[in-house]
């Protein structure tokens, strides 16, 4: 059946829902149900996102978070982000406060001028068409006035129209290339109104226009953001070293297209994210961005690095056409919101805080990848991202942040500590309950065959009883362990591990103990007694201590805890738990 429809756009929300999901998906009322949980609770919040765009059936959300520490031109920033990559705004966050303290972020804009043509076809004698120009030159302009009216209250307007031959690049190809001032509005609309009403006022017969319209390469749309200070003030290991191998990073991105495109993209990790937060157009700015790194025919790094006499030196030079006023940035109540944290900036100054969040991100990931790597921060930060994904509680995942705090942070390892959480646990055996003892012990014979070692059921009951001896103090061992040794072996017993298979101190032969009973009820016995005895001789003496012969010197507390290993490693031998 075919899932092509007509009147699409005239459905209500629901009707566009209830199509949508019955066509496209295989759980309609699971993706309903989803769908409209990110519906906002607030109907007239909710219809006026719902009339930003076109056939909307439910929200998108992205974090929004904030940076704070900026200095900027002496002036202090919290930047708002939005983002959904992980440690973005941890690293900008980072490196606006390392910054703060040595002088914050240098900017200034270069220039404002933004960029309209009208392109139009004309096939007759250039002269002529050059004439016709200059005699409409002062009508083009007049052509506007309605629509610059307030534009020029506000000190922009068109600044300039001038005639450019294309015709060696496309036979009969011209352009009226118009140079524009928005002041705090971005200005597409302004732009592309005042370009229809030259282009409706310089055609004529000859002339066939094609299109008018903005550009979004704005070339003397310019701002800089710069970062400097001694080499030794670069507050890391042979700072030398570092600005050398940082700049040289840099280099690579100035030659490199392939580490160019990386490197560039770093820097919009910082600037998109606060272009997003304003209400502005991201995908202008990256269009226009990366044009810019193109201009030399070849792409490029947008940063640069110097590092002479001593001074480290890092800055970025980067086309930014923004708006503070009209669009989005009047209508999404989470832009106005931005705006006002950033202090209700003009144009220039967003140009400007912008420029620094890139230069900021740049920065901190040239400074990752020259030292630890590029994963270490960003894994760290990515952790909290695959414990969502795995589906971990609160408490695993407190477990989980606190263990890799001091570890390599991979989806491997995570999985695999994550798996191990949710493993079941170890049944350690009771070895003070003496009718589980002897019920356990009880159901061995002498054709008991273990999984594991070469001791016989009788033996591993001996043994238990051997090892209970040195607990309490019937067997005294002639063995030595150091204090570092007992210090650094000792924390096993705290933890939830197992004995290894294999595992025996040295005071143990190779070769079982030749049996000291006639069966094995009696060596139970024996065992129970032992055990008893264990308790009696710390009970009248609590502040005991005994030698193990593996762990050092242990109180009642931690032979205890060595003997629930033992007796559990032990009984796993033989298949009793």
């Amino acid at each position: 059946m075919s899932k092509i429809i007509s009147g699409f756009s005239k459905f209500s929300k629901e009707e566009k829902i209830d199509w949508l999901t019955a066509n496209f998906f295989q759980n309609p009322s699971e993706t309903t149900k989803i769908i409209k949980q990110y519906w906002n609770e607030n109907e007239k919040l909710q219809n006026l996102h719902d009339d930003f765009i076109e056939n909307t059936i439910t929200n998108f959300y992205l974090p929004f978070g904030v940076a704070p520490n900026f200095v900027i031109n002496g002036k202090e920033y919290v930047v708002p982000m939005v983002i959904e990559e992980s440690s973005v705004v941890a690293a900008a966050s980072l490196v606006a406060k390392f910054w703060s303290t040595k002088g914050g972020f240098k900017t200034s804009v270069l220039g404002t001028t933004k960029i309209g043509q009208v392109h139009f076809l004309f096939a007759g004698e250039k002269s002529n068409l050059e004439k016709y120009f200059q005699e409409n030159k002062t009508e083009l302009y007049a052509a506007t006035a309605s629509i610059t009216k307030n534009m020029e209250k506000r000190g922009g307007g068109i600044l300039d129209i001038q005639l450019v031959d294309k015709t060696t690049d496309l036979p009969n190809y011209y352009q009226l290339h118009i140079t524009f001032e928005t002041k705090d509005s971005m200005g597409a609309n302004f732009i592309n109104s005042c370009l229809e009403a030259i282009a409706n006022k310089f055609r004529n017969d000859e002339i066939e226009i094609i299109m008018s319209i903005l550009s979004n390469y704005v070339p003397e749309c310019l701002v800089r953001a710069e970062v400097s200070c001694k080499i030794e003030d670069l507050g890391i290991d042979n700072p030398q070293k570092f600005a050398e191998k940082f700049y040289q990073a840099v280099k690579i991105a100035e030659i490199e297209p392939y580490r160019a495109v990386t490197h560039n993209k770093g820097i919009m990790n910082g600037i998109d994210a606060v272009v997003l937060a304003t209400g502005n157009d991201f995908r202008a700015i990256e269009a226009g961005v990366h044009a810019y790194a193109s201009r030399s025919g070849k792409y490029s790094s947008l940063s640069h690095c110097t590092i002479d006499d001593g001074i480290f030196k890092f800055w970025i030079e980067i086309p930014l056409a923004l708006g503070t006023v009209g669009g989005l940035t009047a209508l999404h109540p989470m832009s106005k919101i931005s705006l006002e944290m950033l202090q209700n900036p003009s144009a220039k100054e967003l140009m400007q805080i912008m420029a620094a969040a890139g230069l900021a991100q740049n920065f901190a990931a040239l400074r990752a990848l020259t030292t630890k790597g590029i994963q270490h921060g960003h894994m760290k930060m990515h952790l909290q991202n695959i414990l969502n994904q795995l589906g971990a509680t609160k408490k695993e995942k407190n477990e989980l942040i606190e263990f890799f705090k001091n570890q390599t942070v991979s989806h491997a390892a995570v999985v695999s500590k994550f798996n191990e959480l949710r493993s079941p646990k170890v049944t350690w055996v009771d070895f003070l309950n003496e009718s589980f003892i002897r019920e356990k012990l009880g159901s061995l014979s002498q054709d008991s065959q273990p999984i594991f070692g070469l001791m016989n059921a009788q033996q591993m009951i001996e043994h238990l009883s051997a090892i209970t001896k040195i607990a309490n103090g019937n067997w005294q061992v002639e063995v030595f362990v150091s204090d570092e040794k007992s210090a650094r072996r000792k924390p096993f017993l705290d933890s939830e591990n197992e004995l290894e298979i294999g595992f025996k101190p040295n005071l143990l032969a190779e070769e079982p103990n030749p049996l000291q009973f006639n069966s094995i009820q009696e060596a139970i016995d024996d065992l129970v007694f032992q055990i008893s005895y264990f308790v009696k001789v710390f009970e009248e003496n609590p502040t005991k201590t005994v030698l193990h012969p593996f762990f050092g010197e242990l109180d009642f507390d931690y032979w205890k805890k060595f003997q629930v290993k033992h007796f559990t490693h032990h009984f796993k031998q033989f298949q009793l738990v």
